[in-house]
Order: C-alpha cells, then sequence, then structure tokens
C-alpha cells in the first residue's frame, strides 16, 4: 500500500516537473521567435513596413485560412479515431493542439504521436499512434507529388543547365510518392507484416481497429491535399504581401521546392527553422536579392501556423488532468 502511494506522488511530481519544463520551453519559444530573432534580422521592422504598403489583404488571407487548416486536420482525425473510439470536437482539437505543442519540440515532429494520446482512451493507443501514421502519410503524400513537378521546372530553369539532373531527382521524389501512396491504400498489409515480430503482436487488435474502408482514405487523402494547398496558398500571400517579384507559376513551383526539401529535415521547428529560413534564401535568390524578405516570410507563416497554435496546445497541456485522464481511461 505505502509502496502505491509513493509511486502515485512520483508518478504526480514526474506530471509537474513535465509542466514546468513545458511552460520553460513554451516561453523560450516565444522569447526566441520574438525577441532575438527581430535583435538579429529585424525581421517585424521589415514586415511592419510592408503592411504600410497597402496589402493587408494578403495577411488577411494568410490568417484566415490558417484555423481552417487546423480545422480540416480536426475533421481529419475523427474520420480516422471514429472507427474504433468516438471523441468529440471538443477533446479532437484538444488532441490536435497537443500534438503541435510538443511537435515543435522534438525532432521531425514525433512528439504529435504523444499529443494525439491526450483522449485516446486505454486499450485503443496503439490504434491512435497507428491512426496517426496513416494520417501522416496521407500528408506527404502531396508534398512529394507536387515536390517533384517542382523540382523538375525550378532546377532545370535555374540551376542545372542540362534538364536531365532536375528532371533524375524529380523522378526519385515521385517515386517516394508512389510508396508512400501504395503503403497508404495498402497500410492493412503493413499491419499484418508488424503482427509476425515478437513486439508487434498486439497489432492484430489494431488491424482490426483501423480497417479504413475506400471512402474513408480518400477523404482523408482529400482533405490532407487541401490543407496542403492551404499551407502553400499562405506562403504565396506573404510573398505577395512583401513584394517578392515572383508570379503565382514561379511562386507556386519555389513553394514545392521549399515544401519538400523541408520535409526531409530531421530537425525540431525551434532549429529547423533556421534551415528553413536559409533554404528560403536559397530558392528566392533567383528571383530577388533581397534576403530579409525572404528570411521573414518562413518566420511569419510559422509563427501564424506552429507557434500561435502551440501556445494554446500548451495551455491544454498544462490545465488537464493528465493523471486523472490515465486513470479514467
Amino acid at each position: 500500500m505505502l509502496d502505491k502511494i509513493l509511486i502515485q506522488k512520483n508518478w504526480i511530481s514526474a506530471i509537474l516537473a513535465g509542466k514546468v519544463l513545458l511552460l520553460l520551453a513554451l516561453s523560450w519559444l516565444i522569447y526566441d521567435r520574438i525577441w532575438v530573432q527581430q535583435v538579429e534580422t529585424g525581421y517585424l521592422d521589415h514586415f511592419l513596413a510592408a503592411l504600410s504598403n497597402g496589402k493587408l489583404a494578403w495577411l488577411a488571407l494568410c490568417v484566415v485560412l490558417a484555423p481552417i487548416n487546423w480545422t480540416l486536420e480536426v475533421v481529419k482525425w475523427k474520420k480516422l479515431t471514429t472507427p474504433f473510439q468516438q471523441i468529440s470536437w471538443h477533446k479532437a482539437s484538444q488532441s490536435i493542439l497537443a500534438g503541435i505543442t510538443l511537435g515543435v519540440l522534438t525532432p521531425g515532429r514525433i512528439g504529435e504521436y504523444g499529443g494525439r494520446l491526450l483522449h485516446s482512451a486505454e486499450g485503443h493507443r496503439s490504434s491512435t499512434l497507428y491512426a496517426h501514421f496513416v494520417g501522416s502519410l496521407s500528408q506527404n503524400i502531396p508534398v512529394f507529388v507536387f515536390g517533384a513537378l517542382g523540382v523538375s521546372r525550378y532546377f532545370s530553369q535555374y540551376y542545372f543547365a542540362n534538364a536531365f539532373v532536375a528532371n533524375a531527382l524529380a523522378c526519385i521524389l515521385m517515386l517516394l510518392a508512389v510508396f508512400m501512396t501504395l503503403l497508404y491504400v495498402q497500410h492493412q498489409a503493413l499491419a499484418k507484416w508488424l503482427i509476425g515480430f515478437k513486439w508487434f503482436h498486439e497489432f492484430s487488435r489494431v488491424q482490426a481497429e483501423v480497417a479504413y474502408g475506400n471512402t474513408t482514405l480518400h477523404q482523408v487523402m482529400i482533405l490532407s491535399l487541401l490543407r496542403y494547398l492551404i499551407f502553400a496558398t499562405q506562403y504565396l500571400s506573404l510573398l505577395f504581401l512583401l513584394g517578392m517579384p515572383v508570379n503565382a507559376v514561379e511562386g507556386w513551383m519555389g513553394v514545392f521546392v521549399i515544401f519538400v526539401f523541408q520535409t526531409g529535415l530531421p530537425m525540431p521547428p525551434l532549429l529547423g527553422v533556421v534551415a528553413r529560413t536559409q533554404l528560403s534564401v536559397i530558392v528566392w535568390s533567383v528571383f530577388s536579392t533581397d534576403q530579409l524578405t525572404m528570411l521573414v516570410v518562413p518566420m511569419i507563416l510559422y509563427t501564424i501556423n506552429l507557434v500561435i497554435p502551440s501556445l494554446l496546445g500548451g495551455l491544454v497541456l498544462i490545465s488537464t488532468n493528465i493523471q486523472k485522464q490515465i486513470s479514467n481511461d
């Protein structure tokens, strides 16, 4: 009995320590994104100067699309979890926000898996993790399909005199897209294969719970495609807001290239944003010499799409009684 009480106290202390660390990490996130980057680059001054040019409609478009984007993710999450667990819209939204918060602090945003478990009932957590894997897979497919198209056009025009190299790279990306598509459509075969391993015997139950029909898979893929196009539109709107001298075709092409290469950066967004801004400079430098604009666009987009939702997710995690949540489940 005494051991059980001690274990419970240690568990409560661990949860409290985790929440304190999370609060500190989010505070550092705000400090780094707003103050440190402003001191180092002056990006906020540049951004505010752009707003005085009367192009507020582009910013409004970017901001309005952000909640639409995450709403689509909530819809997608509910579709993926409905076969094994009925989850309310409110709890689904909390899981998404919690996933964003943990994702910005981990390499490859692997922490998102932990966030999705926030309202997952005991006995369905493996299925929840697998559902998130299927959802992530669907989100990466358009990244590589459109990325292949962008790479073929962009590199053949601006970097490689011989189009063969650009097309070869595009073919590799398209093959990866095809592989992911096959894995997505035949994900049940993957689950069945995993059952053969000792550590994955429970996947027999998971396989039954996530037996998505073609209708669900098609709907999830459409939602993922819409989210990708929203991301790209937000990026393009900020380019136009800040006066990047590109037309719509050049803008889409560059955005597709940036998205496919930043997907391959296994870094937490807190560090990966540096690599993303440098990638932005490399891609847009063929159109302009205004490097500050090239740095500002991904930083503002990062703030709108990740920093603000991660702060909301932090509030969700800090205010949630995780011990009670686990006990109830």
